[in-house]
């Protein structure tokens, strides 16, 4: 079964997609870990968003007939002033929270090529550029939801590795995240060469892809072909039907829901199969009045390098970090001795960066260390 809807896109305006991994999406901060290594998700009061930004995106929203707006606030926690995502009134499990018109999505590729000219994330970030901010038609025609993605300097963006300095990269030690923080740099540097593109801009725009968007797996039809068929390592026929394809779309308002390691909601889409389609968050769990809308970042078999890697952050628990060093290849530190320092001593720290507020990007060095050393202990449990 081949599903259809439509999104955003400068020249084509439909595309076959399967299915959305759960939860993809990337955003400003980890609810689970906002207010420092620990802490509690908030439940207290929240602060509504008034900014000029934010309210003309909830206009431009609702003039393309977004659902539900009303009952949630894009709002900052008073406690650790993060924007994110709260209800407005009682939700019980399974119930819709919003709608938001699945043509209102920007894709971040071509659907007529399937995904195959954003083969990695930074080509992703270069279309991002292309098709949106280098384009002045498509720029002021996007313009309520591109002033509300986050400025490099502003407190929404969370710096990933790619980001660090070549000292503060080695601190992190674990040799995994190490490796494809550089590779992500050394690609950034390639294509923008290769397009003429400013190295610092194009860095700026794979991150909005990769903490912001949704993947989605598209089904590729089957084509009449007269050449013998492909045949995997089993021996088994590989159908043209059976291929998928993975591109990336950003999705206004959805995008401001914040991670959380047990969420409270999911990302749903609805009526896939007709033209006026729509992407959702529904309820997996009862959520109260005034409580923080979460979502889980990425596929769920993630683990905190990725996550790091991707969105900028550490989270408070992760049990794939588990596994991850079980299985003990040449790109993980296999044995809590074999770091530099001991869990104790990154704690220390790490208190002592918080209660001065200095060095951001130390702090989250250290909570990745203390994060993976912690999962040494919890394996032997």
């Amino acid at each position: 079964l081949i599903i259809l809807f439509t999104f955003a896109f400068p020249e084509a305006r439909s595309f076959a997609a399967k299915r959305i991994s759960k939860g993809s999406l990337g955003g400003p901060k980890s609810a689970g870990s906002a207010s420092g290594f620990g802490a509690k998700p908030p439940t207290t009061s929240h602060k509504p968003d008034t900014s000029e930004t934010t309210l003309e995106l909830l206009r431009f929203l609702k003039l393309n007939k977004a659902q539900g707006l009303h009952d949630v606030d894009i709002a900052f926690d008073p406690k650790t002033g993060v924007r994110g995502l709260f209800a407005n009134r009682n939700f019980k499990k399974g119930q819709i929270l919003f709608k938001i018109p699945s043509d209102c999505a920007l894709a971040l590729s071509d659907p007529a090529k399937n995904g195959e000219d954003a083969p990695t994330l930074v080509h992703c970030g270069a279309n991002f550029l292309t098709m949106y901010e280098k384009s002045p038609s498509a720029r002021q025609l996007w313009a309520p939801y591109l002033d509300t993605l986050p400025q490099k300097e502003s407190a929404q963006f969370d710096a990933t590795p790619d980001f660090f300095t070549d000292e503060e990269l080695e601190l992190l030690e674990f040799p995994r995240v190490i490796k494809l923080a550089k590779e992500r740099r050394e690609n950034v540097n390639a294509l923008a060469t290769e397009l003429e593109f400013s190295p610092e801009k194009l860095q700026f725009a794979t991150w909005i892809a990769s903490s912001r968007a949704f993947s989605l797996a598209l089904s590729v039809s089957p084509t009449p072909t007269k050449e013998d068929p492909t045949v995997d390592e089993r021996g088994q026929i590989i159908t043209k039907a059976g291929i998928q394809k993975v591109v990336r779309v950003l999705v206004p308002f959805i995008d401001m829901a914040n991670h959380h390691d047990q969420p409270n909601a999911r990302l749903q889409l609805i009526d896939p199969e007709k033209d006026d389609a729509f992407f959702a968050l529904e309820a997996i769990r009862p959520i109260s009045m005034g409580k923080e809308i979460t979502i889980a970042y990425g596929n769920g078999l993630e683990s905190s390098v990725e996550l790091l890697l991707n969105y900028g952050f550490v989270p408070q628990t992760n049990q794939i970090d588990t596994f991850m060093l079980k299985k003990g290849d040449d790109e993980v530190i296999k044995n809590l001795n074999d770091w530099t320092t001991t869990l104790e001593e990154d704690k220390t720290m790490l208190t002592m960066l918080q209660d001065s507020g200095d060095n951001e990007t130390l702090q989250t060095i250290l909570k990745f260390r203390i994060r993976l050393k912690e999962s040494y202990i919890s394996g032997q449990d």
